[in-house]
């Protein structure tokens, strides 16, 4: 066995997990868990899960796709040009790659960037939620969940590679 391919497997798997765990459970649990509470402490809680998420995957991700990288060529099949255009592995990984930059520039962008707007988004004189709060927690909620269908492109492109497609 391989120690150097199965340590970067194992890290890149662990990782990935962490990344894509994250984004599942933000829409499947925490959203729908905080939309009973009120629009103010959407905000307190989403700004507190936001900048702690930023810490996190601004390591995490990279490094996700650096070990992806690492494992497709220098530790993998992928030699030259030909074995990523030529080859239906090759393929494959190249649109995973892709589609991994993609998915983590959203989150550095949208996410984040909605994240921003709430956060700067005004209170009534009376401390109640405007609209324009409102809207901009529902966007964080909408961007939040959107990330998942890179993350479906990702799961399936990393199905495929398993079985040399």
């Amino acid at each position: 066995m391989n120690w150097v391919v199965f340590g970067a497997q194992w890290l890149h798997i662990l990782l990935g997990i962490l990344w894509f765990g994250n984004s599942l459970v933000i829409a499947a649990i925490v959203i729908p868990a905080i939309n009973r509470l009120p629009i103010l402490t959407q905000r307190e809680i989403g700004a507190l899960l936001g900048e702690r998420a930023t810490r996190v995957f601004d390591v995490v991700v990279p490094a996700v796709i650096v070990l992806g990288f690492v494992r497709g060529t220098f530790l993998g099949p992928i030699k030259d040009l030909d074995g990523v255009f030529g080859t239906a592995y090759g393929i494959t990984w190249f649109v995973a790659l892709i589609a991994a930059i993609v998915t983590f520039l959203w989150g550095k962008i949208a996410i984040n960037g909605a994240v921003r707007t709430m956060n700067l988004s005004p209170l009534n004189p009376d401390g109640t939620a405007t609209a324009e709060l409102e809207a901009a927690t529902d966007r964080v909620k909408l961007v939040a969940v959107l990330e998942l269908v890179g993350f479906l492109v990702i799961f399936t492109c990393m199905i495929l590679m398993r079985f040399g497609l």
